[in-house]
């Protein structure tokens, strides 16, 4: 958690922010509970609980630092040998199933000591858009309580293992990279704006549009069909102004890819350093409440200055994780700052997204 330090002397401008800033919460997606994580293990064998704990601290491991091989790296196995001396709670949650939290700053501070990236909970919301073909006719496109034909009915019901596999495993594949991932509902909206042929086609436009509604800030649009080897899928990532590929790939495989890209732009390495930030259009107690309670919830600033308030510009310091290209791309997530300029060496300017048009 980070701390607003030193406040605006301006008694009344600052009465209103604690009024309002409560109201307003911040739209970044979050991966909640990223330091906890729950295994496969047998409750009669210690030595069992003992592999689990480690097992548990090797998945944490991926989903903070967005490497899918910091398992294996050298400097962190002591880490894993010593996972229960990290962990916050444990216990069974059901049978056979274990779960470990672990205490987030600890986790951070051998990571930040060895030189590892350390991603924080606010990540990319992707939107997903999967049609799933059975190989004898039978598609459908995959939503958040269900499927869909091309026709826009129930998908019938000789798809139904297949499509529940895809689901499971795409869902598996975000928990295990800590990635926020939404469905589309399928309602009239959503089946009026995208065919199964716009996702099997990869026509990106129509469904990028689809997608804002949700507040996507990538979408993730595949085709799974059947292969010599098992299921195929043709993904396509966009991700901004990137359009990238991934033809007869594997079903986690594009989740694999939006993670790692995801990781390379978010993560950050080393401790703090000093930046400053402008933020314009600040033109009322709301608009005031909503950037510094913003701020404050960002796990990669340990420190908020606010140094001056004057018509509409505020002006901060902050310490932060990694450089001010990382800061912009994280701050820019939520909806609530938009990149306005590109400041001077070690500087960055925002200006406010108003509240009625962010997602």
């Amino acid at each position: 958690m980070t701390v607003i330090s030193r406040w605006l002397r301006c008694s009344s401008l600052v009465a209103l922010v604690f009024a309002v800033a409560w109201q307003q919460p911040s739209s970044a997606a979050r991966f909640e509970n990223l330091y906890t994580v729950t295994v496969t293990t047998d409750p009669a064998a210690p030595d069992e609980v003992r592999a689990a704990m480690q097992a548990a601290m090797a998945r944490v491991l991926v989903r903070v630092t967005g490497s899918r091989s910091a398992p294996l790296e050298p400097r962190l196995q002591p880490l894993i040998e010593a996972a229960a001396d990290y962990r916050s709670s444990s216990g069974f949650v059901r049978p056979g199933e274990y779960q470990v939290g672990f205490v987030t700053s600890r986790v951070e501070q051998v990571l930040t000591q060895q030189g590892m990236p350390v991603w924080g909970p606010e990540r990319p919301l992707t939107v997903l858009w999967v049609v799933v073909d059975d190989g004898a006719g039978g598609r459908a496109l995959l939503g958040a309580s269900g499927a869909a034909d091309q026709y826009g009915a129930p998908a019938p019901e000789s798809m139904a293992e297949l499509i529940d596999g895809v689901r499971e495993e795409l869902t598996v594949a975000a928990d295990e990279r800590g990635l926020p991932i939404a469905w589309p509902l399928l309602d009239l909206q959503d089946l009026s704006a995208v065919t199964l042929l716009d996702v099997t086609g990869g026509f990106d436009e129509r469904i990028v549009a689809a997608s804002a509604r949700y507040g996507a800030d990538a979408v993730l649009i595949g085709s799974v069909r059947p292969g010599l080897f098992g299921n195929e899928v043709n993904w396509l990532f966009v991700y901004g102004l990137e359009r990238q590929r991934l033809p007869m790939a594997g079903i986690r495989d594009g989740l694999d890819l939006a993670g790692d890209r995801y990781a390379a732009d978010l993560s950050t390495i080393g401790g703090a350093s000093v930046t400053s930030l402008t933020v314009r259009d600040v033109l009322t107690p709301a608009d005031y409440g909503r950037v510094v309670s913003y701020l404050e919830r960002q796990s990669v600033l340990e420190r908020v200055d606010v140094e001056s308030y004057d018509e509409g510009t505020l002006r901060l310091r902050v310490a932060a994780r990694g450089d001010a290209r990382v800061l912009e791309r994280v701050l820019a997530l939520g909806g609530v700052l938009r990149p306005a300029a590109v400041g001077s060496l070690g500087s960055l300017e925002f200006e406010v997204v108003d509240a009625g048009t962010s997602p």
